[in-house]
């Protein structure tokens, strides 16, 4: 009998073991808020009227209002359009969005250089910033 009593428990115990142990403990799963990023593919822009720059983002807010903004050869800051967006920057549920800036309207404002474009939202506020280089080409001139 004492036998039998001692196997119980031994059983009991073992279960008990066997089936606390799989469930382990509860944890709990936060998954950080994904920051606004945007990629220029084309980072290195010859002037020209029909020069464009491609941009993509990730990470924003579904049909957030996004704005680009940057420093012109005067020092002052410089909307870019809508008219110069093609498509219009509109994030999508999963808040990627693409578009090309053309930068032939801006020709005048722009110089030989990197220039930090500012990605902001609708109230100005500074979400990330992108940098794009602006080159010219030199004409050869023939010699006769």
């Amino acid at each position: 009998m004492k036998n039998r009593g001692f196997v119980l428990i031994v059983v009991v115990c073992l279960v008990g073991l066997l089936v606390g142990g799989c469930t382990g403990p509860t944890k709990e799963v936060r998954t950080a808020k994904q920051s606004p990023s945007v990629i220029v593919t084309t980072p290195l822009v010859e002037i020209s009227k029909t020069a464009q720059v491609v941009l993509y983002g990730t990470g924003f807010a579904h049909k957030q209002s996004i704005l680009f903004i940057f420093k012109d050869t005067g020092g002052v800051l410089t909307v870019i359009g809508d008219d110069a967006l093609k498509p219009a920057p509109v994030p999508n549920e999963a808040g990627a969005w693409v578009t090309a800036w053309n930068v032939g309207g801006y020709l005048s404002l722009i110089k030989p250089g990197t220039i930090v474009l500012d990605v902001t939202d609708s109230n100005y506020k500074t979400l990330t910033q992108v940098p794009v280089s602006f080159f010219t080409v030199e004409k050869k001139k023939e010699k006769k």
